[in-house]
């Protein structure tokens, strides 16, 4: 899979400004606030059809505009029962303030090949895997952080996953509106019967696919020995049974999906133990990246295509031993590099034959 360029059009900073990628490797070189991690972020749109930073549509578009677009040519290798073949697809987003022309408008309009597609649609047609400063406090940040990262990696390769996942998390919110009317005496527990059976239906898919996900971790080669300890919350008639009273007097849902949680593991003295509590700082990096190679190893599995690796800045957040570990996975397809520093560039060429470099 390679990513031919992309064009912008009111996105962020940029006002229009196209980018080729030509080479296995690009790397983008400029200093902070220039846009690095805006063209990043256009890429990742285009792959899972959302933003990685942004947490409205409208702050990707530029103040004074109604629109932003992002367009991508991406190529990759097709399967038949006969040969390979290389195919190309165009794949173009476009973000509004949900009002275009005076009329409302959706915030989100995906089009492949010049057609326009529900979102479901246009996912699966490219793929990345993003390492940004950020995700260094995926191994001890947030549970949400944590199941952001699963949920991302399998809305995009499973259909049923994203599906259940959205109808889960629209019952979710349904049924926490009935248990405050139930606490505050509107309505009775009979109410919630409905949402329950939803929750428990979806909510089983979700973590059975998420158990499935994370099974595919222990084939995973890294220089490393870890391991992931998958702890859901697990959803079932009898807990929420349990959690009834509970529930009522918390007025929300206190068990399923949306609680789950995952831990890195390491033997520290004859016994596996979190990463996250155990662990130095460079072990846990050392965890994350690990949590990006086996992300990369799945999507590869899945899709029979080598997603397009982007790093953003995140090699001056490394020492020199976990700069390798990070630089010797350019060997294996595309990648988009963003620094700030100009030796990151021959650091790269060490590793790569040709490199092309984008100066900001």
């Amino acid at each position: 899979m390679k990513l031919v360029g992309i064009s912008l059009q009111y996105f962020r900073n940029y006002q229009q400004k196209s980018f080729l990628f030509p080479q296995q490797t690009t790397v983008i070189v400029g200093e902070n606030a220039q846009g690095k991690t805006s063209i990043i972020e256009a890429i990742t749109a285009l792959s899972t059809g959302e933003s990685l930073r942004a947490e409205k549509v409208e702050e990707m578009i530029q103040f004074d505009q109604e629109i932003a677009r992002v367009k991508g040519k991406v190529l990759y290798q097709k399967n038949t029962e006969d040969e390979r073949k290389e195919e190309e697809v165009d794949l173009d987003l476009t973000l509004t303030r949900g009002l275009l022309g005076g009329k409302k408008v959706q915030t989100r309009i995906y089009a492949v090949n010049g057609v326009n597609r529900r979102k479901k649609d246009f996912v699966g047609h490219f793929f990345t895997v993003a390492f940004r400063p950020e995700d260094m406090r995926l191994v001890e940040g947030s549970p949400s952080r944590r199941r952001e990262f699963i949920d991302t990696v399998l809305a995009i390769t499973d259909r049923e996953y994203a599906s259940s996942l959205k109808t889960y998390e629209d019952g979710l919110k349904r049924r926490n509106k009935l248990l405050q009317q139930v606490r505050e005496g509107f309505a009775s527990r009979t109410v919630l019967s409905y949402w329950t059976n939803l929750l428990l239906k979806h909510g089983k898919i979700v973590q059975d696919k998420r158990i499935n996900f994370f099974a595919t971790f222990m084939s995973v080669s890294f220089p490393v020995s870890f391991e992931l300890a998958y702890e859901p919350s697990v959803i079932s008639e009898a807990r929420l049974t349990q959690y009834e009273v509970a529930e009522v007097a918390a007025g929300h849902t206190l068990i399923g999906p949306h609680k789950d949680d995952f831990s890195v593991q390491l033997l520290f003295d004859s016994t596996m133990r979190n990463i996250a509590h155990y662990g130095s700082r460079g072990q846990q990096r050392l965890a994350v990246l690990w949590l990006k190679v086996c992300e990369l190893s799945f999507l590869k599995e899945q899709t029979q295509q080598i997603p397009v690796l982007l790093l953003d800045d995140i090699l001056s957040e490394l020492d020199k031993g976990h700069r390798h570990d990070v630089l010797s996975l350019l060997q294996h397809g595309q990648a988009i590099v963003t620094t700030t520093e100009e030796r990151v560039v021959d650091e790269i060429k060490a590793y790569v034959a040709e490199v092309d470099i984008i100066r900001l």
